[in-house]
């Protein structure tokens, strides 16, 4: 525990630090509790980077396989590069929904997803597979977009029933003050504090804090990727009906919790 740093939202330690990773901002603003799942996504990734850079034995994942997963994974190769907040937003709602098909399917989070792997040629895993495994379990062809479809239905739902129960919208998606203004020292496993930068070169995020400013475009891109309200974080009725959540729409309607 790092001093009497604990986040009052989810109740845990600061380990998978925004500060270090950029992305887990939005998971620790927008999640009910811990999402840790999510949080491994990124951070096994760049542990596993380190290793390569440190030289260790069979370490595969170099930048150009970092790289490659953010690209194909998250959206774009910017979401590697843990200098600027561009592309950060589109990578948390890439990551959450494939996190939430995880959930649904009760797949091993030490396991899935298959972002790489040390036997193919470029060591790029399939983002696919857990749909043809659908697929195949179930009977029914279902694609990759109709399962992360689904995710997105999940998370709205759960998103409703929390504006619902009293979540703020955009004014409780935030982070604790300290984020902002008290610089990293350390973190889990990784004590020099290096992720991949601008072009794949390690910077070191030691002594860095989130920038307040570069948080708030990350946030707004996160709404607008989620078909929200960017303003004030609230869903809009149109995604929600876009989801065939018709019924969820006109409940927060009704009580002026949802926009048009």
């Amino acid at each position: 525990m790092i001093g009497d740093l604990v986040l009052p939202k989810t109740g845990e330690e600061w380990v998978y630090d925004p500060r270090m990773f950029l992305t887990t901002g939005i998971f620790y603003a927008m999640e009910p509790k811990r999402p840790i799942q999510h949080l491994h996504e990124i951070s096994w990734l760049v542990a596993q980077w380190v290793a390569w850079r440190q030289g260790v034995e069979n370490a595969y994942v170099s930048t150009d396989v970092v790289r490659a997963v953010a690209k194909t994974f998250w959206g774009s190769e910017a979401a590697a590069d843990f200098s600027t907040y561009e592309g950060k937003g589109l990578a948390a709602k890439r990551i959450q929904d494939r996190q939430y098909v995880k959930e649904c399917l009760v797949l091993c989070d030490y396991a899935w997803p298959i972002a790489h792997a040390r036997h193919t040629e470029d060591h790029l895993g399939d983002p696919a597979i857990e749909s043809k495994i659908f697929s195949a379990v179930v009977g029914r062809k279902t694609d990759e977009e109709a399962l992360h479809r689904m995710a997105e239905r999940v998370y709205n739902l759960q998103r409703a029933i929390l504006v619902r129960e009293g979540h703020k919208g955009k004014e409780a998606d935030a982070l604790p003050s300290f984020s902002y203004t008290m610089p990293l020292e350390h973190t889990m496993h990784n004590p020099d504090c290096l992720v991949p930068g601008r072009g794949g070169e390690a910077i070191s995020r030691k002594g860095a804090v989130v920038d307040k400013e570069g948080f708030e475009r990350m946030r707004e891109e996160y709404y607008l990727c989620r078909g929200w309200d960017p303003a004030t974080g609230l869903q809009t009725i149109s995604k929600l009906e876009d989801l065939d959540l018709r019924d969820v729409a006109e409940d927060l309607r009704k009580r002026e919790l949802a926009v048009p």
